[in-house]
């Protein structure tokens, strides 16, 4: 692990929109998210079969790209969502992935499991 620090739901919001306001899109954000996660997954897991658990916002988004990047690498990966993706760049990273998405309540374990299901823009009651 390092020395990074670990930040609240509303600092990460406030730095994600930091880099947007850079000029960094959504997308851009997404792709960089997600290979950061399949390069954890990689280093960690190599080949080891990978199931990736992707939520309806851009967190999900993440998810696919994740998914993505990490076959591309030759990892066995399955896909499971809760339903469609909601926002503009997580329906882009969905139509990027060509492999195909499962229902949640249908996935069977796998060697690695990424949780992409909620992030920030969580909102309950």
């Amino acid at each position: 692990m390092d020395d990074s620090p670990i930040l609240t739901a509303a600092a990460m919001r406030a730095a994600e929109q930091a880099v947007m306001d850079g000029g960094v899109s959504v997308c851009e954000l997404m792709e960089r998210a997600g290979r950061a996660v399949a390069d954890l997954v990689w280093r960690v897991g190599g080949r080891h079969p990978a199931l990736i658990l992707c939520g309806p916002g851009n967190n999900g988004g993440d998810g696919y790209v994740a998914a993505r990047l990490l076959a591309a690498r030759g990892v066995p990966v399955r896909v499971a969502a809760t339903g469609e993706p909601r926002t503009g760049a997580a329906q882009e990273a969905r139509a990027r992935w060509d492999g195909p998405v499962g229902a949640l309540a249908e996935a069977t374990p796998a060697d690695i499991l990424v949780d992409a299901l909620f992030g920030t823009g969580l909102t309950r009651p």
